[in-house]
């Protein structure tokens, strides 16, 4: 039962995901490549040359930070694909149960007329039995409006 519901389930990880990661960590890699050049040469008023050496000597660090960021934004895209996958479910269920009831309805709403009728002829052949006139109107099913 295990191995079965566990083919049953889909990644949430596919290809363009994993695009989508290596984008995002690209560009959160290249703008903690830039904070650390820019603080170097802003900040503490080093050469372009000298700032790129300190940029190199903390790229292990810089490139750290961009993973933490990129499994950050990957983790809360995850969580909103998820919300939206089990409301979209909770909507396809709500629109099953909805015309679910109304075909019940409707079985319901048939099978009352056809009582109805019967009757209404149950009525009318005894009427005709004793010899009686039988007058009353045949019933009709309700208008929906």
């Amino acid at each position: 039962m295990e191995e079965q519901n566990r083919d049953k389930r889909t990644s949430m990880f596919t290809v363009r995901n994993a695009e989508n990661a290596m984008i995002t960590f690209t560009i959160l890699a290249l703008f903690c490549f830039l904070v650390v050049l820019f603080h170097e040469i802003l900040i503490r008023s080093q050469d372009v040359v000298d700032a790129l050496y300190s940029v190199a000597k903390n790229i292990s660090q810089i490139l750290s930070a961009a993973t933490m960021l990129t499994i950050f934004e990957e983790a809360i895209d995850i969580m909103f694909q998820r919300i939206r996958d089990t409301l979209k479910k909770e909507r396809e269920l709500k629109a099953q149960v909805s015309a679910e009831a109304r075909a019940e309805g409707k079985a319901e709403g048939r099978a009352e007329v056809y009582q109805e009728v019967a009757e209404w002829n149950r009525r009318r052949m005894a009427a005709e039995a004793r010899g009686e006139e039988f007058t009353e109107p045949l019933p009709t099913p309700p208008q929906h409006t």
